[in-house]
């Protein structure tokens, strides 16, 4: 008996051996190379003015620990994942401001504690289930801050989509009555500083303020906001400002085209929600049925007749 559990523990060792290296090779690979740091436009604005604020890496509690995995982040040099952590944060507001370091720094500290407090509560339960949890819960802990910076990112865009036609309109006006195309932008600011749109109009504005031409911190708009509604729209702007065409008739005539193909896209989802409904609907029907029809057919098999 002692020498079976000597060679269980032999065994157990050299299995956790090359789990560790079929872990670590891949890791290492990935994280070989450093990327330089690249902060968001938001945040070297901040920065240039002198207001950038305090996040949860700059907190005394956390930013021994983070920076650390901030060290780490810097040499994932995985292309494809940091230009959609990028373009996220653009398309969410970046309200706090993050690098696309940080939020790597992030998911990795995620990864660390929901992979740590799963393999804790497996070892406890079942030790054998160990090796499992660690590298399955370690993934769903890395995708837990991208998920949620991906949520924040469609729900602003969303947003913005909805209040796009408005927008237009009231550009529209505000142009009609003798205003200039950046006038009436001001004034929309002006009026709801905290809407979404008037937020990415205000950082067009500020982009133009510094030296940027129109059409370019136009362009730039629609590739923070990855809606093809507005880059529709930006393209017209810039189209109409090529060509001389009245800017108050463009932009009255893209809010009427954004709300047909609103209304079209609600008479195709409408259309498909019945077609879908009709699965649910026949199989409740058959439930009826059956159940309206079970005494009769009870009676027929253990009866031979249905009276």
């Amino acid at each position: 008996m002692p020498d079976l559990s000597i060679q269980m523990l032999i065994l157990a060792f050299v299995t956790s051996l090359f789990v560790f290296a079929g872990i670590f090779v891949p890791i290492f690979a990935i994280f070989r190379y450093p990327v330089p740091d690249e902060a968001p436009i938001h945040r070297q604005i901040a920065k240039a003015v002198g207001v950038d604020q305090e996040t949860v890496f700059e907190s005394i509690a956390f930013a021994p620990v983070l920076s650390l995995f901030v060290q780490l982040a810097k040499r994932v040099n995985l292309m494809g994942l940091r230009k959609s952590i990028r373009q996220n944060l653009q398309a969410s507001g970046n309200p706090s401001g993050y690098t696309v370091d940080q939020v790597l720094a992030l998911s990795m500290a995620s990864a660390v504690v929901v992979g740590g407090l799963s393999s804790l509560i497996a070892l406890l339960i079942n030790g054998g289930m160990l090796l499992l949890f660690l590298p399955t819960m370690s993934a769903v802990g890395f995708m837990i801050p991208l998920l949620a910076l991906s949520s924040s990112a469609t729900k602003r865009c969303r947003k913005i989509g909805k209040q796009l036609p408005y927008t237009l309109d009231l550009i529209s006006l505000v142009m009609a009555s003798g205003s200039s195309f950046t006038e009436a932008i001001e004034t929309l600011i002006r009026d709801d500083p905290d809407d979404e749109l008037n937020q990415e109009l205000a950082f067009s504005l500020a982009e133009m303020e510094y030296g940027t031409t129109r059409a370019n911190a136009l362009q730039n708009l629609g590739e923070r906001i990855p809606l093809d509604s507005l880059r529709s729209v930006v393209g017209a702007v810039n189209q109409a400002e090529k060509l001389g065409t009245p800017l108050s008739s463009i932009l009255k005539v893209q809010a009427e085209m954004l709300r047909m193909h609103r209304s079209v896209r609600a008479e195709k989802l409408s259309a498909s929600a019945s077609l879908k409904i009709l699965i649910p609907s026949m199989l409740i029907l058959l439930a009826v049925v059956l159940v309206m029809g079970a005494p009769m057919i009870i009676r027929f098999i253990v009866q031979g007749s249905l009276w």
